[in-house]
């Protein structure tokens, strides 16, 4: 598999978990909407090989989740977005 299967892979197995999250508050279910839109995107930006080279830098998974409590509080999810944002970082760092 190449790297731009492997990231499309783990970007879409967040958008996968992401449709069975079930959240309670309002406001942290309408952020997740917009999360999942911007996980959409990356997928269609690695399936269209136009993602840039990461230079190291995370996909700033990780920092779009940290700022809700239920969200960091769900462990798979947390795995998830640590596992792609790694993967790119350390991996993609020129495709």
């Amino acid at each position: 598999m190449s790297k731009y299967d492997i990231l499309e892979t783990k970007l879409t197995n967040i958008s996968k978990y992401l449709d069975k999250v079930n959240i309670d508050d309002e406001s942290t279910a309408e952020y997740l909407r917009y999360f999942k839109e911007h996980v959409i995107k990356l997928i269609e930006a690695v399936h269209k090989r136009i993602i840039r080279n990461s230079d190291g830098a995370v996909l700033g998974l990780v920092r779009a989740i940290s700022d809700y409590d239920e969200l960091c509080a769900d462990e798979i999810l947390w795995s998830l977005v640590i596992e792609a944002d790694l993967y790119y970082s350390k991996e993609c760092k020129i495709f």
